[in-house]
């Protein structure tokens, strides 16, 4: 499912769940750490840890309760956890379902200043957006239910409320944690919602459920206030049997202000496209940091994705960003943006920042070969607007 909501944001405006803690990787089985050093990265993308076996690096994931650390160490989730199972889905062989939601009315009768999301989820769920809104929203019981019953869409939650998360593509388990006093803020009285979109790509019937939990810190304890941003490439028109890339550069200065630096520094990002996904990247743009990167995954292979930054990574000396994605395509047809087997290309970071923006791109422009890869690019129209929901 889309993470294009936000575009609408910023206008007006990404198998085993158990109840259990899973135990991570055992630290004192390294023997040489050394052993690590050149695979610590490599299993950090996967929101993984490298551990020594048998004389060997292997990238192991962590425990539910536990974060991927910068420090490559499993490291449990501070704050305060409240969680909530949702009901069964099942989806038939082959099959997908779309156009349902799912609630959780959180009963909160202060504010909650959330540090972490952890999702652990066995119904073959492909991807699924999270939003906050007002408790009286959407109303009705919680569990599942159709979007349409209640007139529920993205753009009106995230006008409503916010952000919440997003989940990387068929990730299992998936930690959205932000540096020790980051936080975004969900007011008093609030509902979770989500949409569902889950796909079974084998010849059984799926039966499974989505364990939401969400980790709130003291307000005192907050030190940095997180905003959204995103950014999409969604004029996807894929060739047949080729490798092709799409990609866009998005000046920000319009956001906040020209001959301004540009005041954001990036504390969590998710890259998100389908499985002809061969590279997801965005790197800063112009200025003295042309060209560093911010994110540069490799590979589709169903992993959590979502990569939190501590230190974070100031943009101050950047004009904008530059962002795109690599396909390799073996069918006979093109393929374009979409759903299921299509394909999409984009990515949901938080910031500290005064400001939210969304940057779109609507055209795909032939251009030259870059060896056997084909290259495609567009303008990039971004909107900006103050954001002050805290």
């Amino acid at each position: 499912m889309s993470m294009r909501w936000m575009g609408l944001l910023v206008v007006g405006t990404m198998l085993g769940c158990s109840s259990e803690s899973t135990p991570g990787p055992d630290p004192e089985s390294d023997p040489d750490p050394k052993l690590c050093e050149a695979k610590v990265d490599e299993c950090r993308i996967n929101q993984q840890v490298c551990v020594v076996e048998a004389g060997a690096a292997t990238c192991q994931a962590c425990g539910v309760g536990e974060y991927a650390g910068s420090d490559n160490q499993c490291t449990p989730i501070s704050g305060n956890p409240l969680s909530h199972d949702f009901p069964e889905n099942t989806t038939a062989p082959g099959g997908e379902i779309l156009g349902m939601c799912r609630s959780w009315t959180l009963n909160n009768e202060t504010e909650l200043w959330i540090n972490a999301v952890e999702l652990e989820q066995d119904e073959v769920s492909h991807h699924s957006n999270w939003m906050f809104v007002p408790e009286a929203n959407f109303d009705g019981p919680d569990g599942i239910w159709p979007c349409a019953d209640r007139n529920y869409s993205q753009l009106t939650a995230a006008l409503a409320g916010g952000v919440l998360y997003a989940q990387s593509t068929q990730a299992e388990h998936e930690v959205q944690k932000f540096p020790n006093g980051a936080a975004y803020r969900i007011p008093p009285h609030a509902r979770i919602i989500s949409d569902i979109h889950t796909l079974n790509t084998t010849a059984e019937e799926a039966t499974g459920h989505a364990k939401l939990t969400i980790y709130a810190i003291e307000e005192a304890a907050v030190t940095v206030r997180l905003a959204p941003f995103h950014v999409t490439y969604e004029e996807l028109t894929i060739p047949p049997m080729s490798t092709s890339r799409f990609s866009a550069e998005c000046e920000l200065h319009s956001v906040y202000g020209e001959g301004m630096p540009l005041d954001m520094q990036v504390y969590y990002m998710l890259p998100h496209t389908h499985a002809l996904g061969v590279r997801m990247f965005v790197e800063a743009m112009g200025g003295d940091m042309d060209g560093e990167t911010i994110i540069d995954v490799r590979g589709f292979n169903g992993e959590a994705r979502g990569r939190n930054y501590d230190p974070p990574m100031d943009l101050a000396a950047a004009d904008g960003v530059r962002f795109g994605c690599e396909f390799d395509n073996p069918r006979t047809e093109e393929v374009n943006w979409g759903f299921d087997d299509q394909e999409m290309c984009e990515a949901l970071g938080f910031m500290a920042s005064p400001k939210a923006f969304e940057s779109r791109v609507s055209e795909a422009n032939p251009g030259a070969m870059d060896g056997a890869i084909h290259t495609f690019s567009g303008a990039c129209n971004t909107i900006g607007f103050a954001w002050d929901k805290n």
